[in-house]
């Protein structure tokens, strides 16, 4: 197992401008002067040039756009950093990191503006993943992801679950030990996945806490062909090249009024909890409820289950994944007070609770976590009563949660070089972190290749192909562990 680095995340956030890729906040961003600006990415692109291999470009980079900082994203950026023909900038809505679905809160972290500081006293002392648990390594299917990983686990910044502390629980409450596959999750939190491939890679900009607006904030220029960004009614700039590496309703309108019509008629989405057997004629995504409870130690949930247990996959009409984040990530100054547990809940729960995700009543908290932790207590044939026991809880409906299809077209991207826009996501390969980090490789690989060669005219790739159901999904409820 690795040794935990726990200054990791630390020392992001005090080094976040003395490392090669530039992490800059929408706010800072503007207020950097042209000059200087434009020396630092000379002086980066020279000393790339010297180290990555490709050769010294005397023209000016072309500018990359990509919108949305999950695990696609940032895999895309990474890629594209490595060629100095290009200048990429990522734009994240995450308030305090990128992740997407693949992040973390932190002990410490400040709350939202409009938030009361002492809103979670509790909860605020934990490292907590709330949306992906886990990760798991394919080789064969996923060579560049599994290289990543195992840089990653080289680093310390992933490190293996223990053995026999990953179980399925079935809807009788029979707990059984996964065996025969070897699971991940970061030493810091899911969330630092995305936070060391922006310390580590080359020279990308990433602007946090901005929001692309999803009716005006993209503009396709006909007199230059060029992509002009702006949010909160500020031009953010003018692009050569746009990715789109997010999906859900705001990837759908964000490109409801530009000349890409064969993009964007592949973004336009279906949520439900299911899917048709021959994959439906739309990406399809579901919606799933986190919610995070506090408990005394030792609760009825930890006596109930192994001492070994961490996580667990659930098969339960309201349930999908328990996961305890205190085994998971235990506090150093060894205070085993309390128990902080995860719950994930399933898909057609989520369907038949949803309200407007970014401000779910107290009332639909209150509903939320009664049944969801109720919910777990029949799973563990325990009395209905853990409710009573819950010190502190957090709900978060995850709208967009996860793609129930998948669309296959041979690339794992879509690229239309008639309007220089490109898509990655876990919905073009498998839904998974693997699958999202592949799409965004993929995407990159073809782009930096096809800037290698002027004599060729690029061509539309991927825009063909059919959706078919995601088996893995079907069963899992979560994401595929393949």
């Amino acid at each position: 197992m690795n040794t935990p680095n726990n200054n990791t995340i630390s020392q992001f956030e005090e080094t976040r401008f003395a490392s090669t890729a530039m992490i800059i906040p929408a706010t800072a961003a503007r207020a950097v002067g042209k000059r200087k600006h434009l020396f630092l990415l000379v002086a980066l692109r020279w000393c790339m040039s010297e180290t990555r291999g490709f050769a010294v470009n005397s023209e000016k980079p072309q500018r990359v756009a990509i919108i949305g900082g999950g695990i696609a994203g940032i895999s895309c950026a990474q890629e594209l950093a490595t060629n100095p023909k290009f200048d990429v900038t990522v734009y994240d809505t995450g308030r305090l990191r990128p992740g997407g679905r693949c992040s973390s809160r932190q002990p410490g972290d400040p709350t939202k503006d409009n938030d009361d500081s002492d809103a979670f006293p509790l909860l605020s002392q934990y490292r907590v993943d709330h949306a992906a648990q886990l990760i798991t390594d394919s080789q064969e299917k996923y060579p560049q992801f599994s290289d990543q990983l195992k840089s990653w686990k080289e680093q310390g910044i992933v490190q293996e679950f223990p053995q026999g502390s990953v179980f399925q629980i079935s809807s009788e409450g029979k707990i059984e030990e996964i065996t025969g596959q070897t699971f991940y999750h970061g030493t810091n939190g899911m969330g630092e996945l995305a936070v060391s491939i922006v310390q580590k890679s080359g020279s990308f900009h990433l602007e946090q806490d901005t929001w692309v607006s999803p009716s005006s904030g993209v503009r396709y220029q006909k007199s230059n062909g060029t992509w002009k960004l702006q949010a909160k009614g500020k031009v953010l700039g003018y692009y050569d090249k746009l990715v789109i590496a997010h999906n859900g309703k705001c990837a759908d309108r964000i490109m409801s009024k530009t000349p890409a019509k064969d993009v964007h008629s592949l973004l336009r989405v279906n949520f439900a909890p299911t899917v048709p057997a021959h994959g439906g004629k739309k990406m399809t995504l579901n919606s799933l409820y986190s919610l995070t409870v506090v408990l005394l130690s030792p609760s009825p949930w930890s006596k109930a289950l192994p001492n070994d247990f961490i996580c667990g996959f659930v098969n339960h009409p309201q349930l999908r994944m328990l996961t305890c984040q205190t085994r998971k990530y235990p506090k150093r100054d060894g205070d085993n007070t309390h128990e902080v547990w995860t719950v994930l809940s399933s898909a057609k729960f989520a369907k038949k609770y949803k309200a407007p995700q970014e401000f779910l009543s107290d009332e639909v908290v209150e509903e939320v976590t009664q049944m969801l932790v109720q919910a777990v207590d029949e799973t563990l044939n325990l009395p209905l009563e853990t409710t009573k026991s819950v010190l502190e809880n957090r709900v978060q409906l995850w709208g967009a949660a996860v793609p129930l299809n998948v669309w296959k077209n041979r690339y794992g991207f879509l690229y239309d070089s008639t309007n220089n826009v490109g898509v990655a996501g876990d919905w073009l390969i498998e839904p998974s972190i693997a699958g999202a980090y592949t799409s965004g490789y993929m995407l990159a690989s073809h782009l930096n290749k096809d800037s290698e060669n002027q004599d060729s005219n690029s061509t539309c790739l991927g825009l063909e192909g059919s959706f078919e159901r995601s088996e893995s999904v079907k069963n899992v409820g979560i994401a595929s562990l393949s």
